[in-house]
């Protein structure tokens, strides 16, 4: 085989041998072959490593379209035929090679004529391009991917939107936008730290996955919330049994760092045409609705309706005017009496919370708490409101009420702060109060969501000296090995129990369970919300420990508590309800 190579300017036409153009073209980084009639007639050792060949002695007179994918063989095959005809070489075309091992290469080609023996050929330049081809998958994966979750991230999913709502509009169909945020993943991060934050988001991504068709996208906007896309929907009915699944899955616990973690989720949902007609307006409905089932106490996932907008501008006033209300002594502690139900005589009160505005009055904390514990500024009132009750106790035993306690309730989010105990002991230090006079109420829902973090925390506390109470108990239907586990002194009844005992049989079983359990696991038992004198006969009857209700007083300002106080005691067949 002979080849002519044709110079440029003043190089004289010249000729060589098939073994010199071979070594000249074998060492070229690029796949080099000639072409005619389809068939290789010449291949260097580029394009032989390239296919994944042994040498390229094999490939001469096979057929190079067998190299590239099927559907791309008759366009090749037209471009050379176009190069033969018009003698003008083509540019480089992005190709991917089929390789002898099964795998594939991504390539660029160009084609050149070739001045061969008589017969039309052409010479195929084969470059590999696939270095190039994993940094621009890298740099998109940057652009549209989240770094961590490998999750869609905002540009994706609302480009994904974007398409998704041309298509409803087209086939009238429905689509569902879900916002979901994560409830309590902070303390996470401030108590094991962000590499544990990070497992749970990557685990919490997989399983969020999970729940979804083929079709639909989920997407991490940023920190914990997560958007799900889900296009054609057909019936609401059916977005509302993936919120539930979504929510059961959240609720399983999480294997992280050797631990397990608890956590839940809350979510909002809009749907198209119904609650929006874009993008963004579907977006914001869904955050509002988020937002709502963040307000009903977390853990749920809820519809958007248009009354949450107007809802949520108020809770956003309301917001605004909760950040400046400590600095500005709004904050107060009202103190409901807790009476020794076998001797009447006053024992301890529990602090409430109040917020006394100069334009809304009196707002109690069914109000307020809520939104504080949304926005964070719990960890304000929280701090503050323990310190405050500590030091008002420490002042009544001075006045004589010796051994006095006091209860003090703690949130979910703040038994979750990894300073906790930190703010605990400062309080009790400050005060210069015994730490037994000091009663910690903690919500049943909490105590068993994360047992092994709840008991960890709680015996930190224990170790303080101060006792601890589980607060509303009998609504989560603690199983008793979990609460048997738990460095707890007492049990608060939930209060809807305590109203209904003298009236449904079933309460009033409830009621008797509980007491029974608590003395079988040498605990106090402390009935809340009493107002008759039938529920004080009937907690008696049962051994109940200790009792508060308006019966005998509402949570009242500390100089009226004082005055009960110094009472020392209250008949247990006292005045009606104020």
């Amino acid at each position: 085989m002979s080849a002519q190579i044709r110079g440029t300017g003043a190089r004289p036409t010249g000729s060589i041998r098939a073994e010199e153009f071979r070594a000249l073209v074998d060492g070229n980084p690029d796949g080099m072959a000639v072409v005619s009639a389809g068939r290789v007639v010449f291949a260097n050792a580029s394009l032989a490593r390239l296919l994944a060949a042994a040498d390229a002695s094999p490939l001469a007179g096979t057929s190079f379209f067998e190299a590239l994918d099927p559907d791309r063989q008759e366009a090749l095959a037209e471009r050379m035929e176009a190069v033969l005809q018009d003698g003008v070489r083509s540019a480089f075309v992005e190709e991917r090679l089929l390789r002898h091992d099964g795998t594939t290469v991504e390539v660029e080609v160009a084609l050149v004529p070739f001045p061969g023996d008589g017969q039309p050929s052409v010479q195929v330049v084969v470059r590999d391009i696939s270095d190039r081809k994993r940094s621009e998958e890298q740099v998109t994966a940057l652009a549209y991917r989240d770094a961590l979750t490998g999750l869609p991230n905002r540009r994706l999913f609302n480009d994904r939107l974007g398409i998704a709502l041309a298509q409803a509009r087209r086939y009238r169909h429905r689509l569902a936008v879900i916002f979901v945020d994560l409830d309590r993943f902070k303390p996470v991060n401030d108590t094991l730290g962000h590499a544990a934050g990070d497992e749970l988001l990557k685990a919490v991504a997989e399983r969020l996955s999970a729940c979804v068709r083929l079709g639909d996208t989920v997407a991490r906007l940023a920190g914990d919330e997560f958007t799900l896309l889900l296009p054609g929907i057909h019936y609401v009915e059916d977005v509302a049994k993936v919120a539930q699944k979504l929510g059961e899955t959240m609720r399983r616990p999480f294997r992280v760092h050797d631990r397990d973690l608890r956590i839940s989720a809350s979510g909002g949902i809009s749907i198209y045409p119904d609650d929006g007609q874009d993008a963004e307006t579907l977006l914001t409905n869904a955050d509002i609705a988020m937002y709502r089932a963040k307000q009903q106490g977390r853990d749920n996932f809820q519809m958007y309706s248009p009354s949450m907008a107007a809802r949520t501008l108020e809770q956003g006033a309301l917001a605004e005017k909760l950040r400046g209300a400590l600095a500005a002594n709004q904050m107060a502690l009202h103190y409901q009496p807790t009476l020794d139900l076998a001797t009447g005589r006053i024992v301890g009160a529990e602090a409430l919370l109040r917020w006394q505005h100069p334009e809304l009055g009196l707002v109690f904390p069914k109000d307020f708490l809520s939104l504080a514990d949304f926005t964070g500024l719990i960890l304000s009132l929280g701090p503050w409101a323990l310190g405050r009750a500590c030091a008002q106790v420490r002042e009544w035993q001075k006045r004589g009420s010796r051994g006095l306690f006091v209860a003090v309730n703690l949130s979910a989010y703040e038994l979750q702060q990894a300073d906790l105990v930190g703010h605990v002991e400062k309080a009790i230090r400050d005060a210069g109060l015994d730490p037994a006079t000091l009663h910690l109420e903690i919500p049943e829902g909490y105590a068993m969501q994360d047992l092994e973090r709840t008991i960890e925390t709680l015996r930190s506390l224990k170790a303080l000296g101060v006792s601890i109470a589980i607060d509303g108990f009998g609504a989560g239907f603690s199983s008793l090995a979990r609460l048997r586990r738990l460095p707890i002194d007492a049990l608060k009844m939930n209060l809807s129990f305590v109203r209904g005992a003298t009236t449904d049989p079933d309460d009033a079983s409830l009621v008797t369970a509980v007491i029974a359990v608590a003395h079988s696991l040498k605990l106090k038992v402390i009935a809340q919300g009493v107002e008759t004198e039938a529920q004080v006969a009937l907690l008696r009857s049962l051994q109940c420990d200790r009792v508060q209700g308006y019966i005998w007083s509402p949570p009242v300002p500390a100089d009226e508590c004082e005055r009960l106080l110094i009472q020392g005691s209250v008949p247990l067949s006292a005045a009606p309800r104020p």
